[in-house]
């Protein structure tokens, strides 16, 4: 008697449970960096970057203002993702979307409280699953509590 094959058994659903996995270790490794250059290493060198609905004019532009701000980083609170969604598009991109809070404090003692919203377009370059397109918006004043 021949079995019906469940879609959770198909190698295609193993290949796709594995790109969601990594895309969302590679989400994690973003969002934990402590460093710009840990923060920067999550990109391919041309990503296009807009956060709070502005659009960097080059990702040069983006890594500018990424090392000045991790230059005033003290510590992070609060690394944490509360939602992930990850829309596969093929063996080698996927959309991830997500909510997120975010907490830190700078060297002058000043903490802030992040929580927003993400989408990144994440592409798999030598083996490697790197941000090519990135959004984030945040909730004005938001509280992390």
């Amino acid at each position: 008697m021949e079995r019906e094959l469940q879609i959770s058994e198909t190698p295609m659903a193993a290949q796709c449970a594995a790109i969601e996995e990594a895309v969302k270790q590679a989400a994690w490794q973003h969002l934990k960096s402590k460093d710009a250059a840990a923060a920067l290493g999550c990109y391919v060198a041309d990503a296009i970057v807009a956060s709070n609905g502005s659009l960097y004019g080059s990702f040069e532009q983006f890594a500018e203002d990424t090392r000045a701000f991790y230059d005033t980083l003290s510590r992070i609170e609060l690394a944490v993702w509360d939602e992930m969604h990850v829309q596969i598009l093929s063996n080698d991109a996927a959309v991830l979307t997500a909510t997120f809070r975010w907490s830190s404090t700078d060297t002058a003692g000043v903490r802030m409280d992040l929580k927003g919203v993400w989408t990144a377009v994440h592409v798999r370059r030598d083996g490697q699953w790197k941000i090519c397109a990135r959004h984030e918006s945040f909730e004005p004043e938001a509280s992390c509590q």
